[in-house]
């Protein structure tokens, strides 16, 4: 069966295959809604390589990217039973695929499931690859749980040291009236050690405060501590 199918691949095609391939082409990478699906498309590339040579020849002909090309291309690297929710066009974006394409073969199906189910989008599956490479040997499905779970975190959290004659409450004005009530979640203070909790907005205020003061994050934390900053 599979000597077949590699005679199949490696066979020459005619030049009516090769145009129609490119017609292909032309209709579904361009295009929202596309004719044919990953699969198909990426059939239709190595179809146009064994007539043209090179993705660059194909990238000239059709007017798309050698980049994109092989973005395309890489759905054929996912395990086949990950790959089935592509042909039945569960998974849509050549940006996903490509993605689950770059993981172990053993985790793609679990990813490419939860991307079908719409559990994972693209920034999703991207953090999953990264966590991975961090975590080798966790199980997929609690590396899928721990990057939904952090996807709802909106906190940003601020440790510091905190001289012994400071108050809480005074820690906690200077920083309200600094980053105003709504960026701040939280003010505590316990042994020395103090901890900021700011929601989106509130990091997004702390972060240009400290650029418009040429300051770093850790520096602009002293200085409001201090009293320095107000």
């Amino acid at each position: 069966m599979h000597k077949k199918d590699d005679r199949a691949r490696k066979r020459d095609y005619s030049q009516s295959e090769v145009e129609d391939a490119l017609a292909g082409l032309i209709a579904s990478t361009k295009r929202i809604h596309r004719k044919l699906n990953l699969v198909q498309i990426a059939r239709k590339i190595e179809i146009a390589r064994k007539g043209l040579g090179n993705l660059k020849n194909i990238s000239e002909a059709i007017g798309l990217s050698t980049e994109m090309l092989r973005q395309f291309s890489r759905v054929t690297k996912i395990a086949p039973e990950a790959r089935r929710f592509v042909t039945e066009g569960k998974i849509q974006s050549v940006d996903i695929a490509d993605r689950i394409s770059r993981l172990p073969p053993a985790d793609q199906f679990l990813v490419a499931q939860a991307v079908a189910r719409g559990e994972l989008n693209s920034d999703d599956v991207r953090a999953v690859i990264s966590f991975r490479k961090d975590q080798p040997k966790l199980p997929i499905s609690k590396v899928i749980s721990r990057v939904t779970d952090s996807r709802n975190v909106r906190e940003y959290v601020v440790q510091f040291l905190v001289p012994a004659e400071e108050e809480l409450k005074n820690i906690e004005d200077r920083f309200s009236k600094l980053l105003g009530q709504d960026g701040v979640r939280s003010v505590n203070v316990g042994k020395g050690l103090g901890t900021l909790i700011l929601n989106k907005d509130g990091r997004n205020r702390f972060e240009l405060i400290a650029k418009r003061k040429g300051l770093t994050k850790r520096a602009l934390v002293e200085k409001v501590i201090s009293g320095e900053v107000k």
